[in-house]
């Protein structure tokens, strides 16, 4: 009887596994006339930190996949005092795909370099069990993530105690809505 959970690891091309780069068009404002300035639209680039290029393009090929990942904090360039919250892949250059239909669609798929095999050339079979020991690796870097966060945020609340200028940022970034620091709390 075979399994209902065949999960084949794939090999993917450097970079693919960095978050994919989107573009959103924005009507530009208009002039005194009523007319719009310039073209009439402006094409703003942006990142999905939340899906990387060959997620993307499993996604569209109506496959089921699994990519271990894990968060970070990184130090922002503008304000360093602050820290933003990154998403890399846990295992660099693999990916986890489930019952593929077509493996040699999953082998054109871009983004995807090839499919791990056994010595025999047929695709190398990844236990369930293997799966849950990844899911297990990543949970724990999830913890260890809430407590560098957890840490990061006193930090700051400590920090902005004695400086202004942290103070306007961080009044700044909870009117936005990035982060909650209660400022109350602070001056007591």
């Amino acid at each position: 009887m075979a399994e209902a959970h065949n999960w084949y690891a794939v090999k993917t091309i450097p970079g693919a596994q960095k978050p994919q780069r989107e573009y959103s068009v924005e009507p530009t404002a208009l002039n005194d006339d009523g007319l719009p300035r310039g073209k009439g639209y402006r094409i703003i680039p942006s990142l999905n930190p939340n899906q990387s290029a060959v997620e993307r393009s499993l996604s569209r090929a109506g496959f089921v996949y699994y990519m271990p990942a894990e968060k970070r904090l990184i130090r922002d360039r503008r304000h360093t005092d602050l820290w933003k919250v990154r998403r890399f892949a846990l295992l660099v250059g693999y990916v986890f795909v489930l019952n593929p239909h077509s493996f040699d669609e999953l082998g054109s798929t871009q983004g995807v370099a090839g499919i791990v095999s056994d010595p025999f050339g047929a695709p190398y079979r990844i236990g369930l069990m293997d799966i849950l020991a990844i899911r297990q690796a990543e949970a724990e870097c999830e913890v260890d993530f809430d407590y560098r966060s957890q840490r990061a945020r006193q930090v700051l609340r400590k920090n902005a105690k004695k400086d202004a200028r942290l103070q306007m940022l961080v009044k700044k970034l909870d009117i936005a809505g990035t982060m909650t620091v209660n400022l109350d709390e602070l001056a007591a």
